[in-house]
Parts: structure tokens; C-alpha cells; sequence
């Protein structure tokens, strides 16, 4: 039997956002220590795969202690996988592309994901998207090519990897939106460091070199990264909207720059930095909207269930059962709570010591109560 999922999120803004800074805070090195491990002569493929068996290795005793073996049953295997596959093949064309730029840049071009997530939402799913969306777009666009500056230097053909990383990721971004309300936690961590594990195994053979006891230590330590990363970030959007925790993720950038400039002796471009603060502002814009958009169809959505749940229109209330089924008056009710009188329906009534008022929410009748009144309804 699966690990039960609660029907409803539980909001927690406060740990959420804790949770962000802190997956921000480890994806950050994440790629500082690819590069540093790369550089003791490790392919990008090898250090993929024993990042990620690593952290499996770290998580899933922990997941079977605390949660036992249900977190290994899956309710949607399908979606589970989807969600591995796309993870995947963003953390490979990311990992290969590590070595060959800076980090500040890699990191800058990488928030172009929430804008392929947008991209990829219109053009697969039909979702619509009107002017603001698209301008936020466009203005992301031009935020990673003041990063790139085409024209101005030599593309790094490693840009073409990132682009390709960032789409799959906006892809998965897709898939976690629906995923956190299917499966646990624990189940969306398992599966996604054996998918992933699985995806790096068959290139890593190709490749392969002997570790150095530094790269070893390099690897461990991604794989103590990985698993508190994807943990934190996951239990973050499973207790708040994605939109309320966007423009946490930005810290990724300056911790980005900082570690890199310590550890890897790498010097911010004022460009990049430019670059970095507009295609991020866009892709938090987007997100904003997106969440905009989704609470109205959810309001509208509410309002068309209600609108078929007729309630009692205000009447005496020693009257109102046979008033009701004698002129069949009915009101019905919208989202928010009002009071429905006789007036409402076309309907006229004189003047009475005790009137029914029924108090309405989207999702129908929530109360009816009587109240003294003295003057007439009209």
C-alpha cells in the first residue's frame, strides 16, 4: 500500500521558505563541486552517476526508517518515471556542460527554466497565454543574451547544453506541479535518485576513469549535496505555492558567485550579473501570473459548482418550508457569503416578525438562521 498523501497542503510559509534558501544554498555548490571533481580528470558522466548513487544510498535508509517500505509503492509509476527521464537528461547536459564555463554564467542562463516551463505549457498542453506573459518572456530572452553576448564574443558552445538543461528542467517543473499532489515525498526522492542513477549508468561505462581519492571526496560530497537539495526543494513546493517561493531560488546566483570566486578563483562579469537579474525578475513575473491565472480558474470553477446548489431565499420562518414548495422560490448561491432574499428571485413578501437568512459559501449551503426583522423586504 502507497504512502498516503494528504488531500490538502498543509501551508507553512515560514518553514517553506527556509527549505528554498537552503536548496538554493546546496545547488549552488552543486555545481561548484562538479567542476572541482572534474577537474581531478573525472568525466561529467561518472560524476552524475555517483552523485546521484550516492545520495540513494544516503536516502533510502533513511526513507525506510521513517517511512517504511510503502514510500517504495508508488501510486502513479508513469508520471514518477516522466519525471525521472526529463531530470535526468537536464542533470547530464547541465553536468557536461559544467567544465567548459564559468559558473556565474551557467547559473544565469539556468533560470531561463520557469520560462521554458511557461513555453513548454502553451505549446504541449494548450495553455493560454496572453500580452503580459509573453512580454516577460521576451524580456527574458534578452536577459541571457546580455549574458551570452552574441556578436560581442564567441558563443560558448556549452550555452546550447544549458539551454537544453533549462528546457528539460521547465519540463520537470510541470510534472512536479502535479506530482507533489499524487505521490509522498519520500516516493518523489526515490524514484528520481534511481531514474537518474539509471539514466548516468550506461554513459558512465564509456567513460570511465579511475577515481582519485580526491574525486572521491568530490563525489561524496555531491551526493550528500544531491540528497539534501532535491529533499529540501520538494518539501518546499509541497507547503507553498511556486510562485511565493521563486524569487528565493535567486540566491543560487550570489552564493553561486561567491563560492566560485573563493574556490575556483572565477571573477563576476557585471554582464552576467545584469543578465542573471533580468532573466530571474522575468521568470518570477511568469511564475506570479501563473499563479494569478490559476487561482481565478479555481474561483471560477467554484462559482459554476455553486451555481448549482439552490438554497432557500430568505422568508418567515414559520413560513419558509411551505412558501418554498408553493411558489418554488430558489436562489443560488455564488463564491463569498451573502445573504439571499425574497427581492433577489423576483419574489415579494410582507412584513414579518422572523425572516430565514441563509449564509452561502462556493461550496453551497452553509447555514440558515433566523433574525428578527421589522421592515419590509423589497
Amino acid at each position: 500500500m502507497a504512502v498516503p498523501v494528504p488531500h490538502s497542503r498543509e501551508i507553512r510559509p515560514v518553514a517553506a521558505s527556509l527549505f528554498m534558501l537552503g536548496a538554493a544554498c546546496f545547488f549552488a555548490f552543486n555545481s561548484i563541486f562538479v567542476k572541482l571533481a572534474a577537474e581531478t580528470g573525472l568525466h561529467p558522466f561518472q560524476i552524475a552517476f555517483f552523485r546521484n548513487f550516492i545520495a540513494l544510498g544516503i536516502f533510502l535508509p533513511l526513507v525506510l526508517i521513517r517511512t517504511g517500505p510503502r514510500a517504495l509503492i508508488p501510486r502513479n509509476p508513469g508520471m514518477l518515471t516522466l519525471r525521472g527521464a526529463l531530470n535526468g537528461a537536464s542533470m547530464m547536459a547541465w553536468f557536461y556542460a559544467v567544465p567548459l564555463m564559468a559558473i556565474t554564467d551557467l547559473t544565469a542562463i539556468g533560470f531561463t527554466g520557469p520560462i521554458w516551463a511557461t513555453l513548454l505549457a502553451a505549446l504541449l498542453l494548450g495553455e493560454k497565454m496572453r500580452l503580459r506573459r509573453w512580454t516577460a518572456i521576451g524580456i527574458g530572452i534578452l536577459g541571457a543574451a546580455l549574458v551570452v553576448r552574441p556578436g560581442f564574443q564567441e558563443i560558448n558552445s556549452a550555452v546550447y547544453l544549458v539551454l537544453l538543461s533549462s528546457a528539460t528542467w521547465g519540463a520537470t517543473l510541470i510534472v512536479i506541479r502535479r506530482l507533489t499532489s499524487v505521490e509522498h515525498v519520500d516516493t518523489i526522492l526515490v524514484y528520481q535518485a534511481v531514474a537518474m542513477s539509471l539514466i548516468a549508468f550506461v554513459p558512465m561505462l564509456f567513460v570511465w576513469e579511475n577515481p582519485t581519492l580526491e574525486g572521491w571526496f568530490w563525489m561524496a560530497m555531491l551526493g550528500v549535496l544531491a540528497m539534501a537539495a532535491h529533499s529540501l526543494h520538494v518539501r518546499a513546493f509541497s507547503m507553498q505555492e511556486v510562485s511565493a517561493l521563486q524569487p528565493l531560488d535567486f540566491a543560487r546566483f550570489p552564493i553561486s558567485a561567491v563560492g566560485a570566486y573563493l574556490l575556483l578563483n572565477e571573477v563576476l562579469s557585471p554582464w552576467t550579473a545584469l543578465g542573471a537579474f533580468i532573466v530571474f525578475a522575468a521568470g518570477v513575473y511568469i511564475s506570479h501570473r501563473e499563479a494569478q491565472v490559476r487561482r481565478a480558474e479555481v474561483k471560477a470553477q467554484a462559482a459554476t459548482s455553486a451555481l448549482s446548489t439552490p438554497i432557500l431565499a430568505a422568508a418567515p420562518a414559520d413560513s419558509a418550508p411551505s412558501l418554498a414548495e408553493s411558489l418554488d422560490i430558489s436562489a443560488y448561491a455564488g463564491p463569498g457569503p451573502f445573504r439571499s432574499r425574497l427581492s433577489d428571485v423576483g419574489g415579494h413578501w410582507g412584513p414579518g416578525p422572523s425572516y430565514l437568512y441563509a449564509t452561502a459559501t462556493a461550496d453551497g449551503l452553509a447555514g440558515v438562521r433566523p433574525r428578527r426583522r421589522t421592515s419590509r423586504l423589497a
